[in-house]
């Protein structure tokens, strides 16, 4: 316990870390108030369609599918702060072209998309370099805590972003908040810059030896092989939700600008409280109980969001309501799986791995998008929402099966 305590309180006192962290919340409320911006630029002001909606929302999430495997590869091999400066400086340029076309008069939906995509291919590297990162700068039994961290700072601005971006839309067109997004990666690449690691020098090996090595590992381990089922899953039913929900609120429901940022803050506010008490909670019934169970929460978390097309009297308090559930869950599902991938994987490894999870979790999400948008369009956006209920409810199937569900932590011989 002693040793436990040490390399916890190690997180707040490296400076590393601490850079890492101050950056990450510049690019968290870039993030927010960028998200915030997407839905109501394409449906308030360029008038998108469900499908149309759902294209920006896919391209968003496509870069895992077409470069996340190399992308593991070419980590692996780069200094990971370069790779992260380069991602924040290519966001940057991305949001920046959007308020610019906005002045001019010639911003429509189809730069929207473009827009996306980069952002998607930029995410990949931000993403698979963040991850490795970690276990450059931090132990490995202390990397659960700084993903807590990171997870409660993102949520606490998630709370705080979409609410004033909301109000502020009030007299300021929404693709100019894209200006303080632009502004905010600028100043995280500026201070990623400044943490100190260690180089480790480039090697040439085989490009597409190592690719199928990150797969087999992955595939091969048994635990990270249910998590990642499982994610996959959960991710194909939120890309179902995330691609129509905004058309639903902004368009079928009308709702301001305003409470449309509201909703979304409501549900980080239980991200917050997630990401504050998942942690001692995963201490005291171990990470693999905890997984398991918030796992198996998901799909009841969800329900409340197709009901609010059933019932759209009280859509508003439904979709909070699925708003603070889905949230909750979520961040409590990472929170309770944070460190287990660091744990059992090979430091030389890390890349690889990181991608191709990514490409299989990640991955669905866009697949829900592409799905959501085809039923939205073909029946309606109710359907859409109940079909993502359903495929979180097969996520719940592979928990009743697996032989993990009564085991409470890590197995000691597993880890690296």
């Amino acid at each position: 316990m002693p040793q436990a305590i040490e390399e916890r309180s190690r997180v707040l006192r490296d400076p590393a870390f601490l850079r890492l962290w101050t950056a990450n919340g510049f690019r968290d409320a870039a993030a927010q108030v960028a998200g915030f911006s997407l839905s109501v630029t394409a449906v308030l002001v360029l008038h998108a369609q469900p499908f149309q909606m759902s294209l920006v929302f896919v391209c968003s999430r496509l870069g895992y599918l077409l470069i996340g495997l190399p992308a593991g590869v070419w980590v692996d091999r780069l200094p990971k702060k370069r790779v992260l400066v380069g991602a924040d400086i290519a966001y940057a340029v991305a949001f920046g072209s959007i308020p610019v076309a906005f002045a001019l008069g010639v911003l429509t939906i189809w730069q929207l998309v473009l827009v996306a995509l980069a952002l998607s291919v930029a995410g990949v590297f931000f993403d698979v370099a963040h991850t490795s990162i970690l276990p450059e700068i931090l132990p490995k039994r202390a990397i659960s805590d700084a993903n807590a961290r990171l997870q409660t700072t993102d949520n606490t601005i998630q709370a705080i972003s979409p609410g004033i971006a909301g109000v502020v839309t009030q007299a300021v067109a929404a693709p100019l908040l894209y200006t303080f997004a632009a502004l905010g990666h600028l100043c995280s690449a500026l201070i990623v810059n400044r943490i100190p690691t260690t180089a480790h020098p480039a090697t040439e090996r085989d490009f597409r030896r190592e690719i199928g090595d990150g797969l087999r590992f992955l595939f091969g381990h048994p635990l990270l092989r249910l998590l990642l089922s499982q994610a996959a899953l959960i991710n194909l039913g939120a890309g179902i939700f995330l691609s129509v929900l905004p058309v639903f609120l902004l368009h079928d429901l009308a709702l301001p600008s305003w409470l449309f940022g509201l909703l979304s803050s409501v549900g980080a506010v239980a991200g917050v409280a997630a990401s504050l008490v998942c942690p001692p909670l995963r201490r005291r019934f171990g990470e693999i109980r905890m997984t398991l169970l918030f796992s198996a929460l998901t799909p009841f978390a969800v329900v409340a969001a197709p009901l609010a097309g059933t019932f759209p009297a009280v859509a508003v308090p439904l979709v909070a309501a699925a708003q603070v559930l889905v949230v909750f869950v979520v961040i409590g599902r990472s929170v309770a799986a944070a460190g287990l991938r660091a744990r059992v994987t090979p430091r030389e490894f890390m890349g690889r791995v990181s991608a191709a999870n990514s490409v299989v979790m990640q991955g669905a999400t866009p697949l829900g998008g592409l799905v959501g948008g085809l039923v939205a369009d073909t029946w309606s956006i109710p359907t859409a929402l109940w079909l993502g209920v359903v495929a979180s409810l097969v996520s719940l199937v592979l928990i009743v099966i697996s032989p993990w569900r009564s085991r409470r932590s890590l197995p000691p011989e597993w880890e690296v």
